[in-house]
């Protein structure tokens, strides 16, 4: 039986940014354990993506001597950028796919290759071909260095649209052993919380009956006076939320709700791990990256917090 269109997730292309990196294995590894068990009627087509970044450009121009604005409109750049990419970039990314594949990923998969900034090309092409889903690792950086530095994930997550991105966190995912998807999904009946109770909905509905399992989680913030009134409320918002589940199509017997007090972020990191929750789908309240760091807001700080899990950030 299909899928209802409504609670389709919004994964239709999915684009993988790749470099290398532990960060970038662990992103492949999550997407395979993620994207296998999903019907190509949900995921379209998935993008491996490599940018020759800046460094690299640099270094060439050291080592043939010629001035960084005038490399690449070099002849023997251009030579030597692509022996680079024939013997380096394209047999990664074809090994790439053929891991996807073994993993058992079925949906159409594309190679791409540009040159520039690594996060400014991540961003446009993601723009420019309505890319709806990002998977990338996380590197380890405080969060005053990722929003004073920049860092791609922070720069990615941040772009307008509708999409959702997962950051992989640090934990080890093996090929041959992927772990059953345990979801939590924090919820305080905003819209943004509702974006991200759908789309949890759907990727939930995309996998084999019975697979996933999800927890509502709320947290009252201590600051509540009335902690009485407030427990009430919260109650009330996480069996309105573990009803719309189930009216959309999931099993109650996957669903638990899990209320908390404390500091939002604090809390729902905590809850991740003692539960051994490996993602993390919340919304984004759509604040500037400036407004965030000035305001802050409880997804980047979980995103921040949450080293292990990864977290599916979900814009709208």
């Amino acid at each position: 039986m299909g899928q209802a269109k409504d609670f389709l997730p919004n994964m239709q292309k999915v684009l993988i940014p790749l470099d290398k990196s532990d960060a970038s294995e662990r992103a492949l590894k999550f997407a395979g354990c993620l994207l296998a068990p999903i019907s190509c009627d949900v995921v379209n087509e998935i993008i491996l993506l490599h940018v020759l970044g800046i460094s690299f450009i640099e270094k060439m121009a050291t080592n043939i001597d010629l001035r960084f604005a005038t490399l690449k409109e070099s002849p023997l750049f251009k030579r030597l950028a692509q022996e680079y990419i024939d013997k380096e970039i394209v047999p990664f990314l074809e090994e790439s796919e053929a891991l996807l594949r073994k993993a058992g990923v079925k949906c159409a998969i594309k190679r791409e290759i540009l040159e520039g900034d690594p996060t400014k090309e991540i961003v446009n092409y993601a723009q420019k071909k309505g890319i709806h889903t990002i998977i990338m690792g996380r590197r380890r950086r405080s969060a005053i260095k990722e929003r004073v530095l920049g860092s791609c994930s922070y720069a990615v997550s941040h772009r307008p649209g509708r999409h959702t991105d997962y950051i992989v966190g640090l934990e080890e995912v093996l090929w041959e052993a992927c772990p059953v998807p345990r979801i939590l999904v924090p919820f305080d009946g905003s819209d943004y919380a509702r974006y991200a109770l759908r789309e949890a909905t759907g990727l939930a509905l995309a996998f084999p009956k019975g697979v996933v399992k999800l927890t509502i989680i709320h947290v009252v913030e201590v600051a509540y006076i009335n902690q009485l009134e407030a427990t009430e409320e919260a109650k009330k918002m996480l069996e309105e939320a573990k009803k719309e589940f189930v009216r959309n199509g999931i099993s109650d017997s996957i669903i638990d709700t899990e209320l908390r007090y404390g500091d939002p972020a604090e809390e729902i990191v905590k809850a991740a791990d003692e539960g051994n929750y490996n993602i993390i789908m919340i919304g984004r309240t759509g604040k500037s990256g400036l407004k965030e760091l000035v305001l802050g807001s409880v997804s980047s700080r979980v995103l921040h917090l949450a080293e292990r899990q990864t977290v599916a950030l979900v814009s709208a």
